[in-house]
């Protein structure tokens, strides 16, 4: 069997690779996730809801003001009005503050994955602050952020390549000279996803296949996954194939 060594990354050495090559610092912190590995990065801009800010918000739809019913009345809401649809509290469409705050601030931050489809780091933005309690509507955080983008001339890069890629842009393999990586999953499925038999091997407890092409063994937990550079990839297919002789081989 080849014994030629493979050069692996990981899943969390990607997505801090991409972070450092906007300039982005993540939080050391993991979010809470079944699906894929998310980091958050540090706040990257802190805006105060100052009366030009205000009015150009105001010209794409928003509201500033305080609630007209108790307990409401006793808190100041920037509201987007983007159509929301739902009453659940994870939907909401408002940033909230008490009416005694005076220094009104709120935050820009992104939140990042990797996409394997799109060949990179997914970048999505949210917004926060000293707020208490913050909006969750996708669309109305996206349009805070294209408001941002355009009052803010000097903005962080990101912000506005955010505007630009529909608030879901994506730091590619080849911007931080990774040009061809992919997951050690992916690269199974191409060699062997058609064999039916052989990817039931694999996800047996009698696979014989090093590295596992099938590491994430529970939706519950998450996996940091490793990834395989361009050039390693051929390498990997050979070893997978002489494992699976082997395999073959030593049932006889």
């Amino acid at each position: 069997m080849s014994t030629q060594s493979i050069g692996f990354l990981r899943e969390s050495e990607l997505i801090s690779r991409a972070a450092s090559s906007k300039g982005l610092v993540l939080k050391d912190k993991l979010r809470n996730s079944y699906s894929c590995l998310k980091f958050d990065s540090e706040v990257i801009g802190t805006f105060n809801l100052e009366r030009g800010f205000i009015s150009a918000l105001e010209k794409q739809g928003f509201t500033f003001g305080p609630g007209t019913k108790p307990p409401h009345n006793e808190m100041a809401y920037l509201s987007g009005h983007s159509d929301q649809r739902g009453s659940e509290v994870f939907e909401s469409d408002c940033w909230a503050w008490g009416k005694e705050e005076k220094n009104i601030q709120l935050t820009v931050y992104f939140r990042l994955s990797v996409a394997e489809r799109e060949r990179g780091v997914l970048c999505i933005p949210y917004v926060w602050g000293n707020c208490s309690g913050g909006a969750c509507h996708r669309p109305t955080i996206d349009k805070f952020v294209k408001v941002v983008a355009e009052h803010f001339p000097d903005t962080h890069p990101l912000i506005r390549e955010a505007v630009n890629a529909d608030f879901r842009p994506v730091i590619s393999w080849r911007d931080i000279g990774l040009g061809g990586i992919r997951s050690i999953e992916e690269l199974f499925d191409e060699l062997y996803g058609r064999n039916e038999k052989v990817a039931k091997l694999a996800g047996s407890s009698l696979s014989p296949f090093d590295p596992d092409p099938n590491p994430r063994k529970s939706i519950l937990e998450v996996t940091d996954r490793a990834f395989v550079v361009e050039t390693d990839q051929p390498t990997l297919f050979k070893r997978w194939r002489d494992q699976l002789q082997f395999f073959k081989t030593d049932l006889v």
